[in-house]
């Protein structure tokens, strides 16, 4: 037998009004237990907290320690140590400090944890240069170190030994964090009225998140920071005591007085509002599916509906701190292995900015000519080899410092570091040559590489007023060789400026310079 929601309503207001006192005797018989089983999941949501917190902060540091690992394992650094000028270390130490996020100072120490260059002007306190000499000799020192003995540059350090092909020891690498990178960490997961401290080996406090002169009484839950010698410190406030056998005997009186009252109005109005937050709820669950979820701007009619809500948004912001983490995880391309389009739009900004202040990076925007052909005519199994030996070769041309990426599709780019404006064109003439060479020597193979469209700008914020200025205006320079494809060869433009009163304004060069 089916039952409307309107006469249900009315059978089971009724049945409250009966049942209010048999529940309000029970009630107050079990609220006690109930009351210590939420302390109890309190508690257990505080450790875990504290737990994923310290597990956070590990798993940042491993990544920041592999980074050190992969950078100290290249040949090229063990040979600058054993035979390079010491101008030449203390450029690449400046280099690679500007390519890691959130540093503070970057060197390379000698065998005997020596500083290569001006300590003061690497930011290389002498603590840490006393920790450096400790590493090199042997000696156990509690890692990583921290150091927050001057204001503002309080930090921690991350050091990995250099080894030379005949697995001697060449030198260190060492490379400091700012505490902000920590901190971020720490306010992404802290909750209202949180207070996390985290302490060295010795239980000194270097690091705290939240204003201790707004916590009154707090609770305490301590976690091991994995694989350092660090301590996490938890103090949230206790969880708030209600007087609930009073609300809960005036509730029951209110009820006996207002049921008889709403009871026909409740009964009517119920279906409609019941109906409409259905409607919310299907909506909500259709937005999450598409990515596109927003937060209601009233809520629900029903309590139900609204504890329904409630899920759907926690499910929904679940699911984009999922996708977010997942973005920050991949940074590479994962059919070419160079980097993605996340990580090369993250660093264009990045030199974009550090363009006022040191000569600015040339952009390099590359794409694939009849790269569909080779697709519908071979497959896309042979277009994917097309482009992981695209990105092969482009690998091979630059120099450490710089990037190679793929945009999405046939589409590259690459950033040029540190490379004079009068050695660009130069670099390019010889790159298409190059690359052409290998065109004309496939030896009768079925693979088939594609000529390149180039287009090239300078990342220069006194230029370009964004990052996005910079790239228009080296893709608007490839796509004015794309209208040329039909040349069997490949071919760059370079995007110029010329001077417009007191500013510079940006045009493309209209000759096209062949590279054969």
């Amino acid at each position: 037998m089916q039952l409307s929601i309107g006469k249900l309503a009315t059978v089971l207001i009724a049945l409250l009004i009966t049942a209010t006192f048999v529940t309000t005797a029970a009630g107050l018989y079990v609220l006690q237990d109930n009351f210590r089983t939420i302390e109890d999941h309190f508690d257990a949501e505080a450790h875990d907290t504290v737990h994923n917190a310290a597990f956070a902060i590990r798993n940042q540091i491993r990544f920041y320690q592999g980074i050190l690992q992969q950078v100290s394992s290249n040949p090229d650094v063990s040979n600058l140590l054993e035979f390079g000028e010491q101008g030449d270390i203390v450029q690449w130490s400046v280099t690679i400090g500007r390519l890691l996020p959130g540093t503070l100072g970057t060197a390379l120490a000698s065998s005997q944890g020596v500083v290569f260059g001006d300590p003061l002007t690497l930011r290389v306190g002498a603590a840490c240069q006393r920790d450096m000499q400790y590493f090199a000799a042997g000696d156990t020192i509690d890692y990583p170190l921290l150091h927050t003995d001057v204001a503002g540059f309080e930090h921690f350090d991350l050091l990995a030994k250099v080894v030379s092909p005949s697995s001697e020891p060449a030198g260190t690498l060492f490379v400091s964090f700012r505490l902000g990178v920590l901190e971020d960490i720490l306010q992404g997961i802290a909750s209202q009225g949180d207070r996390f401290v985290l302490l060295d080996s010795q239980g000194q406090e270097k690091l705290q998140i939240g204003d201790p002169a707004e916590q009154q009484e707090t609770a305490t839950y301590r976690a091991e920071v994995p694989d350092t010698a660090w301590e996490l410190v938890l103090h949230r406030p206790p969880h708030p005591r209600n007087a609930y056998f009073t609300d809960l005997i005036v509730a029951d009186l209110a009820i006996l007085v207002s049921i008889s009252i709403l009871m026909i109005s409740v009964a009517r109005a119920t279906y409609g509002r019941f109906s409409a937050d259905m409607a919310r709820v299907h909506t909500a669950l259709a937005d999450v599916l598409q990515g596109r979820y927003r937060r209601p701007e009233r809520p629900p009619a029903i309590k139900e509906a609204g504890i329904l809500m409630a899920d759907i948004e926690h499910l929904a912001l679940k699911i984009q701190n999922q996708s977010q983490e997942l973005r920050q995880q991949s940074l590479s391309d994962p059919l070419t292995g160079v980097f993605n389009r996340r990580y090369f739009d993250l660093m264009l900004a990045h030199l974009h900015e550090q363009s006022r202040r040191q000569r600015p990076s040339t952009l390099v925007v590359i794409d694939l000519n009849d790269f569909k052909h080779i697709n519908d005519e071979f497959g896309h199994a042979a277009g994917d080899l097309v482009l992981q030996e695209t990105a092969l070769f482009l690998r091979s041309r630059v120099r450490a410092t710089d990037i190679v990426a793929r945009l999405g599709g046939d589409e590259f780019a690459l950033v040029l570091t540190n490379m004079a404006v009068d050695r660009v064109e130069e670099w390019l003439s010889a790159l298409v040559q190059d690359h052409d060479r290998r065109l004309t020597e496939g030896h009768g193979q079925p693979l088939k590489l594609c000529p390149l469209s180039i287009g090239v700008a300078q990342i220069d914020a006194h230029v370009y007023s964004g990052p996005a200025d910079a790239f228009n205006a080296a893709d608007s320079a490839m796509y004015d060789v794309k209208q040329h494809r039909h040349v069997r060869h490949s071919r760059f433009s370079v995007a110029r400026t010329h001077a417009t009163g007191s500013s510079e304004a940006v045009t493309p060069v209209t000759s096209l310079k062949e590279a054969l």
